[in-house]
């Protein structure tokens, strides 16, 4: 019975300890335009990078906006999307790891997105929240 209780106390400390050293930031990126807002939410551990990115139509006909076009553009790179539909609540999300080599967002970084449909174009500014 000591024996059992013995590596259940070992084995939480290890997953403690483990726990204490991956470390994690995280921070969001907002900003509007006339007809869109985005969000680029960054996870950043020791060893990875995730990006969430949230872009949503203002407007009230979803319907109506067809296939878009994006890009975003950020200090370690950008990402994008052409022919994507927005869902029913006129949303598009696209997640993406970083590999540990690539550079990583900085809280500092200039982002900026670019909304392409039906022969309309905006660009939003993204800021710290």
């Amino acid at each position: 019975m000591a024996r059992i209780r013995t590596f259940s106390i070992v084995s939480v400390l290890v997953l403690f300890i483990l726990s204490a050293c991956s470390t994690s930031k995280i921070f969001t990126f907002t900003g509007e335009s006339e007809n869109w807002s985005a969000k680029l939410k960054v996870t950043q551990a020791n060893d990875f990078e995730e990006q969430e990115f949230t872009l949503q139509y203002k407007g009230k006909d979803v319907k109506s906006v067809g296939e878009i076009t994006y890009k975003v553009d950020t200090n370690a790179g950008g990402f994008g999307g052409t022919g994507a539909s927005l869902d029913k609540n006129g949303i598009l999300e696209n997640s993406q790891e970083a590999n540990p080599s690539n550079a990583k967002v900085i809280k500092e970084s200039d982002i900026d997105v670019i909304v392409e449909w039906n022969n309309h174009t905006e660009e939003i500014k993204l800021k710290l929240d």
